[in-house]
């Protein structure tokens, strides 16, 4: 199985080289199933650390660094009181949580979309940083919280992708440090040829996700984006029943 989810990085770095999201919500599901949470998380993290540091060459024009700001850093903050708080709670409640915060949350930003005026404020992205860092660091899956702004502000396509790569860095780097210092998560220990792989399906990914750019509308990026976070929440309910189970 753990060979499945480092050939996994392909298909997750495909569609975040389209979407700009998806990779930690389609790996963690598995990599927690297959190595346990503590394991599965930091392997998560550190793929996507380098799945995006191998894209943002390619959309580094189109990044808004003043978002990448507002959101990435209260991200990092707030992934210290977060990982505190989950080493002290069951992990199940925290699955539960996340995923039903992230439902009831998307379905709004959803009803919100066509009736309200684009939400853009400080204070918004602000609140979708703390959201992407506790929903990474407690459960592997901070991309909800960033679909529900970019639903909210109406955030083009492609500004959005390139600007959640340098936050994937920002998030998924504090998020190995804060598991690993308040709750004890130590990356699995795979062989060299085990990590070659990975890279080699990240790299093949995003050349794949390359080319599939153009052929794609928008709608249907902003769709796809949306079920994956859709999809991530229902997992993390589905993870947390089963340990609860």
């Amino acid at each position: 199985m753990l060979i499945g989810i480092l050939l996994l990085s392909f298909i997750a770095t495909a569609l975040q080289r389209i979407t700009g999201l998806g990779f930690a919500m389609l790996t963690a599901p598995f990599a927690v199933v297959a190595l346990g949470t503590h394991q599965g998380i930091m392997l998560t993290s550190i793929l996507a650390v380098l799945a995006s540091l191998f894209m943002l060459p390619g959309m580094w024009r189109d990044i808004n660094w003043s978002r990448v700001g507002w959101i990435g850093i209260p991200a990092m903050v707030s992934i210290v009181p977060a990982a505190w708080l989950g080493a002290r709670i069951d992990g199940a409640l925290i699955y539960l949580l996340v995923g039903v915060l992230v439902i009831i949350g998307l379905s709004v930003a959803l009803l919100m979309r066509g009736t309200a005026e684009p939400v853009t404020h400080r204070p918004a992205q602000i609140l979708t940083g703390v959201g992407a860092g506790a929903g990474s660091v407690l459960a592997g899956i901070g991309g909800p919280a960033v679909t529900i702004f970019g639903v909210v502000s109406r955030w083009p396509v492609a500004s959005f992708a390139a600007s959640l790569q340098p936050m994937w860095v920002m998030i998924a780097s504090a998020t190995l440090a804060g598991r690993h210092w308040f709750m004890g998560s130590t990356l699995p220990e795979l062989t060299w040829w085990m990590w070659l792989l990975a890279a080699i399906g990240i790299a093949i990914g995003m050349w794949t996700g390359q080319r599939a750019l153009g052929k794609v509308n928008d709608r249907v990026v902003f769709g796809v984006v949306v079920i994956l976070a859709m999809t991530g929440a229902v997992l993390s309910v589905v993870t947390g029943i089963n340990q609860l189970l």
